[in-house]
């Protein structure tokens, strides 16, 4: 009876020695559930939360926390990261943020920001697009948590000077195009003749400053437009100036 006894406590005393609880944070949930079936615990999936870098299922938090001393069979909870990002509306910063304040504002909404893309613009720091995959946003856009957004950020007015571009004959449309893309200029005030509704197609028929021999504009600033449903009488156009050579002159 006492041999049956103390083999009995012996046996007790092992069952229920303490062990020392793993460390799971960052291991994917198959990798922790081994590790704790190893172990002589049990676990629980208590919570999910996303965390931006973190693979799917991987433990982000756990209870009671690595390095403490549990009975063989506790039950180990864990939170484990979201397999879809949850998503969040993008803010509107174009024409409102500083980089600075702009880059605080999307991280604070779970975003990652990219290195900025200056361009020049009279408007130094100021934000002047947000961009997703290479696209500007459109209002109101949501987006997973995490995803890489670039902002475009002006550069103050560039010392160089390039000839004034010719814009007569081209539809509103085509002329954004090739102001912000070709000449990284902007456009500054839109006069619209009465009857266009659709401003986008409607047709430049003058410009300011005007499109001549010397005339020259610096990078950044701005061209004024004045379009219409059809081209007034006596306006003529010269579509062999659209594609002119560009020569740049530096400022002193």
């Amino acid at each position: 009876m006492l041999f049956l006894v103390s083999w009995g406590l012996r046996v007790y005393t092992r069952h229920g020695q303490s062990l020392t609880v793993p460390d799971l944070k960052g291991k994917v949930y198959k990798e922790a559930a081994e590790i704790l079936d190893d172990s002589n615990l049990d676990y629980v999936i208590l919570d999910s939360s996303f965390v931006t870098g973190m693979p799917p299922m991987a433990v982000v938090e756990q209870n009671p926390k690595a390095g403490s001393k549990v009975k063989s069979g506790r039950t180990i909870y864990l939170t484990v990261n979201a397999t879809n990002a949850p998503t969040t509306e993008l803010p509107d910063l174009v024409g409102k943020s500083s980089f600075k304040y702009a880059k605080m504002q999307l991280e604070s909404f779970g975003l990652q920001v990219a290195e900025p893309i200056y361009k020049p613009d009279p408007h130094q720091y100021a934000v002047l697009d947000m961009l997703v995959a290479g696209k500007s946003v459109s209002k109101n856009m949501r987006v997973p948590k995490g995803t890489l957004v670039t902002l475009i950020i002006g550069d103050g007015l560039n010392s160089s000077k390039i000839n004034v571009p010719y814009l007569i004959g081209l539809k509103y449309e085509e002329a954004l195009f090739k102001l912000k893309g070709e000449y990284q200029l902007n456009t500054g005030a839109l006069i619209i003749d009465d009857g266009l509704t659709d401003t986008l197609s409607g047709i430049i028929y003058k410009q300011s400053p005007s499109y001549g021999d010397g005339n020259k504009i610096r990078l950044g600033e701005e061209i004024d437009l004045w379009i219409a449903k059809e081209l007034p009488e006596g306006i003529e156009v010269h579509p062999e100036y659209y594609n002119a050579v560009q020569d740049s002159v530096e400022e002193p």
